[in-house]
């Protein structure tokens, strides 16, 4: 999902894999920095202006003017990336006192984004199999809007999708990763990191005030199944390709 960028070293994870530049998330008016959804950098953003879009029920105040406001609670902001100088369209909940506006009684109103136009596209190839490509694309789209355990949930029904269609036998996800080590389908330390990718896409979809999901955690799963896919479909289609040529 995430295009290299430049001659800048790349960042590797536990095991070697490769993985996305370090950002902050998406932008929004609480932290106008971030990952740009146009240009795939690390950026600042400006902001452009806010619209609202969603208003409290029967709440009314009193303008200085005398006229009568009804508060919102959702905007849509307009964004400029100081990087490639595009715009992102931003839908922001309130916040207030750093709880949200439904629960929250007094404190520090504050805006945070819930959904971004564009989104990050992933840069799955065409060579992957569209129903794993999908569930890897959503994986990344939560990584990218900070959202850590939708990310690693994403990332370990990835690992079911690849286990599907390479027909791993066995019953849980567990035994049918073994037995793609056995058979030589994995190399084993991808079979060892595909089994860490299911128990953290585990600790995602269960409820754990002890172990929860970082975006450390989602950051390392992402980038180690983004370089699964390419060990499993894309290399082996180039390689192919290369056959193919005239002279090969």
């Amino acid at each position: 999902m995430f295009p290299s960028f430049g001659d800048k070293p790349k960042h590797r994870g536990k095991q070697g894999e490769i993985l996305p530049e370090p950002h902050e998330g998406l932008p929004d008016s609480e932290r106008p920095s971030g990952l740009c959804p146009r240009c795939m950098k690390q950026s600042s953003f400006e902001s452009l202006g806010s619209l609202p879009v969603t208003f409290e029920k029967d709440t009314y105040s009193h303008r200085p003017n005398g006229s009568i406001s009804n508060p919102h609670v959702e905007q849509a902001t307009v964004f400029l990336c100081r990087h490639c100088g595009h715009g992102v369209v931003v839908v922001e909940q309130q916040f207030v006192g750093g709880v949200h506006h439904s629960m929250a009684r007094s404190g520090t109103i504050t805006w945070r984004g819930v959904h971004w136009w564009p989104l990050p596209d992933s840069t799955a190839s065409k060579n992957i199999p569209a129903d794993i490509a999908h569930a890897f694309d959503e994986a990344s789209r939560s990584l990218a809007a900070n959202c850590p355990r939708a990310s690693a949930v994403m990332a370990r029904r990835t690992l079911e999708a690849v286990a599907d269609h390479q027909n791993a036998t066995g019953g849980t996800l567990a035994t049918r990763l073994e037995s793609l080590a056995t058979s030589g389908t994995l190399h084993p330390t991808l079979g060892e990191w595909a089994r860490e990718v299911r128990l953290v896409g585990n600790r995602g979809a269960h409820f754990d005030p002890i172990q929860d999901v970082s975006l450390t955690d989602a950051r390392d799963l992402v980038g180690f199944v983004r370089e699964l896919l390419k060990y499993l479909y894309e290399l082996p289609a180039q390689l192919s390709r290369r056959r193919e040529q005239p002279g090969s």
